[in-house]
């Protein structure tokens, strides 16, 4: 079949929250931006999802104009069809959206259609920094693990110059390369505090890196917290130089759980150690301010006086999330230092926090 107009599938980041959960308005954006580039609008029509999120699909005379939207995120999904001889016509209608829409950042394909398409998976993992203004590629030397869990799509590849990397969901979590800049940087602050580790959690960590680099200096009991037992299991298997034997050791506790339910047990400790996400937006339902506000409270909760907590934050470039962090420990904890510290395989600068209760 010869192609007939072109398709933009475009994904628009830190858009106001406010617009993307209102029917209303996002309906108002679709006709302005559709009818201002002299496109017919046969109908439009929302679904608004609960608790959170909306679709709004505008049927035009030349195909369609669809929104998904991921308020708690800030970001909305666009496919925009047009099978107009004029392949203008469908960039205009996403140039308006833009405009009225806002986005910080977008990401944008462009697909000829009539001709067969046929996605498949590639020899590179991109890796969506979203806010940070680039993308980072990694080479697929080889593929040695891949599962879609119950939570999410892991890949544990190698690469020529960073050995077997660990992703999740397509967002590097470590490699063999620099894994112990990385670990160092999350247990240092445990050790100079110079406060007895009877008793540490690690919420996340499921590569065992982290609680590897904890068991050099003979604590206590160490409960590692992680939702995904597929994760442990692989880097169980496949991670070895990262994690070593961390999880056969006597001390060591492994909990599968969410990790709100397992901090609502009232367990107290000595230090706990984040190694969770600070961009919950994939598995969240609400804003990620309020999600994290009462993350830490909850954390707070569980740290003995004179406890301290340990946190990887974000890229030293994504810079909403690095006040939107340092506001958050410093209204549950005192003494705050933030730290930067380069690790080759994330490309960037990569910041860590911690303080004390």
């Amino acid at each position: 079949m010869k192609p007939t107009g072109i398709q933009l599938v475009a994904e628009f980041f830190n858009c106001d929250s406010e617009i993307l959960n209102n029917s209303e308005i996002l309906e108002k954006i679709l006709r302005e931006s559709i009818i201002g580039c002299g496109i017919e609008i046969v109908s439009i029509n929302s679904h608004l999802y609960d608790p959170i999120g909306i679709t709004s699909i505008a049927v035009i005379s030349e195909s369609h104009v669809a929104i998904h939207t991921y308020p708690e995120a800030c970001h909305a999904s666009l496919d925009i069809f047009t099978c107009s001889k004029d392949n203008g016509v469908s960039f205009r209608i996403l140039q308006r959206l833009k405009e009225n829409l806002a986005p910080g950042t977008t990401r944008v394909a462009e697909i000829s259609r009539g001709n067969p398409l046929e996605v498949s998976r590639t020899n590179w993992i991109t890796d969506d920094t979203g806010s940070t203004g680039f993308d980072i590629r990694y080479h697929i030397q080889d593929e040695i693990f891949y599962l879609k869990s119950v939570y999410q799509e892991i890949k544990i590849i190698n690469n020529e110059s960073f050995g077997r990397m660990l992703f999740l969901d397509n967002d590097l979590q470590i490699a063999e390369f620099d894994a112990h800049i990385y670990n160092e940087c999350m247990v240092r602050p445990l050790i100079e505090s110079g406060i007895p580790l009877q008793n540490v959690a690690i919420l996340g960590g499921g590569d065992g890196g982290v609680l590897y680099e904890l068991l050099k200096y003979n604590p206590g009991k160490i409960t590692l917290v992680d939702i995904d037992e597929a994760v442990v299991d692989a880097c169980n298997t496949y991670l070895r130089e990262i994690c070593h034997d961390a999880f056969e050791d006597k001390r060591v506790e492994v909990v599968y759980d969410d990790v709100f339910r397992f901090l609502a047990q009232g367990r107290h400790y000595d230090a706990i150690i984040y190694d969770l996400t600070m961009h919950p937006e994939a598995f969240i339902n609400r804003k990620r301010d309020t999600y994290l506000n009462d993350l830490f409270s909850r954390i707070k909760a569980s740290l003995h006086k004179n406890g301290i907590i340990s946190a990887q934050c974000c890229s030293a470039y994504d810079y909403d999330t690095l006040d939107m962090t340092a506001n958050l420990l410093g209204k549950f904890f005192r003494d705050i230092r933030m730290t930067e510290s380069y690790i080759p395989s994330y490309c960037v600068p990569w910041t860590f926090a911690f303080g004390n209760t």
